[in-house]
C-alpha cells in the first residue's frame, strides 16, 4: 500500500491513534496517521540525523564540552538515541515514551540498538519528571524535549513546572534543547517566556531554516554567555566529525538572538 509518498510497511494502533511506518527505498519514517514525519532514517546510514530540526536540536551539545549524560523526552524512532550511542561512546541516556507500541517500532523499524547505554521507561513525561528518583535520575548533560503527537506538541511537556523539573534534573551547567512548532495551538512565544522565566532568561530560539520548527535552547548556570564565546571553534570541529551544519545554526542563533552579536 502507497501512502506519504512510499510504500506503508507497518501500521498499529493504540489510545492514541495510529502508528505507521512508511519506506521509499532510500528513508524509512515514522508518521502518527497524518503526513508529517515523526522521525526518519536514512536505510544506507542509520546513525545519520535525516531531519534539519533534529541536527538543530543538537546545537545543544556545542555548549556542554564533554556531555555524557542525556535524558529524551519523547522517543519517536529513535534518531537521536542512535545518534548520541554513536558520537558519544562513554554515554548514558534515559528515554521517556509514552506510547510503548512507539518504542516497539523503533527497536523493529528503526535500527535502535539494544545496548546497555540506553534505557527507555514507558512513562508521561511530565510524570516521569514529577516521580523519577532523583539520585537516579538528574545530574543530566543536555535533556532533549521532541514530544509531539499526531496534532501537535503533547501537554505533558508544557508549562513553567515542568521546565522548572527539567532545569532541577540538569547539571549545574547542562542544556535544553526543545523542539518547538511555528503553527502549533500553543503559541511558541508562550512557552519561550515560561522557559526564560525557568532558566533565568539563559533561553536562545534557533529557527530552522525552509521548516516550521523552531529549537528552544536553555541553559543552567549563570555562565551561558561565556561558553557562547567559543561556540564557533567548536562548531568547526563538531561540524567535521558528526557532518551537522553547525555552522548554519550558529549563524541562526545571531541572526535571531540580538545578545548573542559577539559570536
Amino acid at each position: 500500500m502507497q501512502k506519504y509518498h512510499g510504500k506503508l510497511i507497518h501500521r498499529v494502533f493504540d489510545e492514541l491513534g495510529e502508528i505507521e511506518v512508511v519506506d521509499d527505498g532510500l528513508y524509512r519514517s515514522l508518521h502518527f496517521g497524518t503526513e508529517p514525519k515523526q522521525s526518519s532514517m536514512q536505510l544506507s546510514d542509520p546513525v545519520a540525523l535525516c531531519l534539519s530540526y533534529t541536527r538543530a536540536m543538537t546545537t545543544a551539545l556545542l555548549l556542554c564540552p564533554t556531555p555524557q549524560r542525556f535524558l529524551l523526552l519523547g522517543l519517536g524512532g529513535g534518531s537521536l538515541a542512535r545518534f548520541l550511542l554513536h558520537h558519544y561512546p562513554a554515554c548514558h541516556i534515559d528515554a521517556v515514551e509514552y506510547r510503548e507500541r512507539v518504542r516497539e517500532v523503533a527497536y523493529l523499524h528503526f535500527a535502535l540498538p539494544d545496548d546497555p547505554r540506553l534505557r527507555v521507561h514507558i512513562d508521561d513525561a511530565g510524570q516521569f519528571l514529577r516521580n523519577a528518583d532523583e539520585d537516579a535520575f538528574s545530574n543530566y548533560d543536555v535533556i532533549f524535549i521532541d514530544a509531539f503527537i499526531g496534532t501537535g506538541i503533547s501537554q505533558s511537556v508544557l508549562g513553567a513546572s515542568v521546565y522548572e523539573a527539567c532545569r532541577s534534573r540538569l547539571a549545574n551547567e547542562g542544556m535544553l534543547s526543545m523542539n518547538l512548532w511555528s503553527r502549533d495551538f500553543v503559541h511558541v512565544g508562550e512557552i519561550i517566556d515560561d522557559l526564560g522565566q525557568s532558566f533565568g532568561g539563559n533561553v536562545m530560539q534557533l529557527p530552522v531554516l525552509g521548516k516550521e520548527n523552531i529549537i528552544a535552547l536553555a541553559g543552567n548556570g549563570f555562565r551561558l554567555k561565556k561558553r557562547l564565546r567559543g561556540i564557533s571553534q567548536r562548531a568547526g570541529e563538531m561540524a567535521t566529525q558528526t557532518g551537522v551544519e553547525y555552522g548554519v545554526f550558529i549563524r541562526q542563533l545571531r541572526k535571531h538572538n540580538g545578545w548573542l552579536s559577539f559570536l
